[in-house]
């Protein structure tokens, strides 16, 4: 399986066209819990 974003690939023929798939990810949701985690370690 060839994956490419070009309209074509030198020597291979293309039986199929598919979408562009993408994603996205929510990195650090609770920061602030994290944040205040840290001071009570800190200050205890």
């Amino acid at each position: 399986m060839i994956l490419t974003t070009t309209p074509t690939v030198e020597g291979k023929t293309i039986r199929e066209y598919r979408g562009i798939v993408t994603g996205e990810a929510i990195v650090g949701a609770n920061i602030l819990k994290d944040i205040f985690a840290g001071i009570r370690d800190i200050v205890g």
